[in-house]
């Protein structure tokens, strides 16, 4: 068995460094950036590039960043969620939200959105709603997996000093 450890693959980290980083500041909550995912991804996970919306921020360098691809393929399922804009017009007129695949990605793997120059645009944020409805079905995603793994949330005891 420790022969077999031994000739493992080593990680992509230690056969080269970590791009740097594209952004300018730190992330925010409700942003839209490009991911690069990697091209190594089987469906239905995502690869290549695409936008996301940060569900929670990160240090512009080396920290990790929760988001939610963006897609302009329409989406049929319940935890998919058409965009009231698109925050990158140009791609196409709708976005959906992609609310049940939730990932974890590194400074490295996202770059602001371009203007029709090339010129890095200031970070865009989705509309407040969006932001809402998205976290909404986001939540309900992981509510059926708890649900899946432990049943029905108990009932809460009444206070009896009430």
């Amino acid at each position: 068995m420790k022969q077999a450890a031994d000739k493992a693959v080593p990680s992509i980290s230690a056969i080269r460094a970590k791009p740097r980083s594209r952004l300018e500041q730190n992330t925010r909550v409700g942003h839209v950036y490009w991911c690069s995912f990697s091209e190594h991804n089987w469906p239905p996970e995502f690869d290549a590039p695409h936008l996301v919306v940060v569900i929670r921020g990160g240090q512009q360098h080396d920290g990790s960043h929760v988001v939610v691809p963006l897609t302009k393929r329409a989406q049929t399922g319940e935890f998919s969620y058409r965009l009231k804009g698109n925050p990158n017009p140009r791609s196409a007129p709708e976005t959906w939200a992609v609310c049940d695949h939730i990932y974890t990605v590194a400074s490295a793997r996202l770059a602001p959105l371009r203007d029709d120059n090339g010129n890095y645009r200031r970070a865009v944020a989705v509309h407040p709603d969006d932001l809402v409805e998205i976290g909404r079905r986001m939540f309900e995603s992981l509510n059926t997996i708890r649900r899946a793994t432990f049943g029905p949330a108990p009932k809460k005891a009444e206070d009896p000093s009430a």
